[in-house]
């Protein structure tokens, strides 16, 4: 009988072989069907790595994002920035990494699933790391009234976590106004910023990042982690409402 750990990871093996042939006979099967595959063998191994890393003791490292912080793009989840980060702090210390995120996911997704999640995995001891990326996903779709979701998403978000800006992807416009956003409350609350560099290549099935992009984004988490947090601007208008991740009922 298989155990609950071998039960995603062998899932995982089935969608790898299946997304790779689909890859190999190229127009007879729809590339999209094969990202979907390999969206969820990425899904299933992080699955089972969750579960090990519960298990497990040691600094707790808890990952918010989509589907890059899942590792789409590159040619295994190791070689994904989380997989790369997560290797250079065990060098450091026992690490261990819990990654919610999900292909696909936007600030909502954060806000009203892995937000809950993380108070749930942390209720009784808080992470020695937390780390949200999001909102490219939400740029291409046009999601209104972001600026006020990432308010949400950092202010609920522990002191010292890691945010990322938004980069520019591919031919996309540069996004000052959100990134304004992501540094003013960042500095409110104290947490640290990782500068991801833009449009650093894409990767298999046209995803947004291949192997190059996760280093170049690994670099970019692993300066912000080392680094201290974020400081308030003197040009910062401290009439500016921080918006509460839980809306008031009254």
């Amino acid at each position: 009988m298989s155990s609950p750990l071998q039960v995603p990871r062998m899932r995982a093996t089935a969608r790898r072989v299946k997304a790779g042939g689909e890859r190999f006979l190229g127009g007879v099967l729809p590339g999209a069907s094969s990202r979907r595959l390999r969206e969820a063998a990425f899904a299933d191994d992080w699955a089972a790595a969750n579960m090990e890393a519960r298990a497990a003791t040691g600094p707790l490292w808890v990952v918010l994002g989509d589907s890059v912080s899942q590792g789409i793009g590159a040619t295994t989840r190791e070689v994904g920035y989380v997989g790369v980060v997560h290797e250079l702090l065990r060098r450091r210390d026992a690490w261990r990494v819990v990654n919610l995120s999900r292909a696909g996911a936007g600030v909502a997704d954060v806000l009203g699933r892995q937000l809950p999640e993380l108070a749930a995995l942390t209720a009784e001891q808080p992470a020695a790391l937390v780390s949200c990326i999001i909102g490219i996903e939400d740029v291409a779709r046009r999601t209104s009234g972001l600026d006020t979701s990432l308010r949400q998403v950092i202010a609920a978000l522990p002191t010292g976590s890691v945010v990322g800006t938004i980069p520019r992807i591919g031919s996309g416009r540069p996004n000052p106004a959100l990134d304004s956003v992501i540094r003013e409350e960042a500095a409110r609350h104290q947490l640290r910023i990782a500068e991801l560099p833009s449009n650093p290549g894409r990767g298999r099935d046209h995803s947004i990042l291949g192997d190059v992009g996760h280093s170049a984004w690994a670099k970019a988490m692993i300066a912000a982690i080392d680094g201290p947090p974020a400081e308030i601007a003197s040009t910062t208008d401290p009439a500016i409402p921080v918006v509460p991740a839980v809306p008031d009922p009254s």
